[in-house]
């Protein structure tokens, strides 16, 4: 009994080792991770060419099986990391996995795979699937995210982002107010004059849009003097509101890097 369990623990030992990256004692990444980086990158390839209508009849069966492969694989992947939990994080007991796996990685490792790989069992048992199953596809993007656990550049953005996220959120509390006060602005002074696209504040919300994001398709504009007037403030205004959320973020960048190389 005791071999068994010595013998377990080597093997839970193994599997951490190689799929947590902090277990990892030598540079890069372990070989099992690379692994995983290859065949999420693999995903994201079988999932373009999914869309191509000239590959899409020939090559279905086998884009079909490479796919279900790719699902298993991250499967597998999810419910070692489950299994191998207590190594590094001291987690015991089915409670505690339970708690552990609604943690955001490993939430997005199971967002990754579980949806889809329900529904192609809902469907090869014969049940009926009250949706289309085609948009439910993109659920594989969710795969892009797991590279930030393996790109060292990718998280760093995910802390930058954790350590700002209450001033992007005033940032884009206050681009969703400029942008409901210029649909008023312009539906005001332009909607008597131009009725077809400011002849109400909603209708006047896409050409604010447009505005205070500096994009501009030059589609609607206004004709008015007063309306001309108030179209240069906002599209001033649009400059500040897009560089704001830009700078947050490039400060916390700076900081950091400054702080890395303290460290160092």
């Amino acid at each position: 009994m005791q071999t068994s369990s010595a013998s377990r623990n080597r093997l839970r030992r193994m599997v951490d080792r190689q799929l947590t990256i902090e277990s990892w004692d030598q540079p890069g990444l372990s070989p099992t991770n690379w692994i995983l980086v290859v065949l999420i990158f693999s995903s994201v390839v079988l999932f373009t060419l999914e869309t191509e209508p000239a590959l899409a009849g020939a090559w279905a069966e086998a884009l079909n099986s490479a796919n279900l492969f790719i699902l298993y694989i991250f499967g597998i992947e999810f419910l070692l990391r489950l299994w191998a939990a207590g190594e590094t994080r001291g987690i015991r007991g089915v409670t505690g996995r339970a708690r552990y796996a609604g943690r955001f990685w490993l939430t997005v490792d199971f967002l990754a795979f579980a949806p889809e790989l329900l529904i192609v069992a809902l469907m090869s048992a014969g049940m009926e699937i009250p949706f289309s199953v085609e948009g439910l596809k993109a659920v594989r993007l969710m795969r892009l995210v797991k590279l930030a656990r393996f790109v060292p550049a990718a998280q760093m953005l995910v802390d930058v982002i954790e350590s700002v996220w209450r001033q992007l959120l005033i940032s884009f509390f206050l681009s969703v107010t400029s942008v409901y006060f210029a649909a008023v602005a312009i539906y005001y002074a332009e909607g008597a004059a131009n009725p077809e696209y400011f002849g109400s504040i909603s209708r006047s919300l896409w050409w604010a849009v447009v505005t205070l994001t500096t994009v501009g398709y030059g589609d609607v504009y206004p004709v008015t003097g007063i309306g001309q007037m108030i179209a240069g403030v906002i599209a001033l205004i649009g400059i500040g509101i897009i560089a704001l959320p830009s700078g947050i973020i490039a400060g916390a960048f700076m900081e950091r890097l400054e702080a890395d190389r303290r460290a160092k």
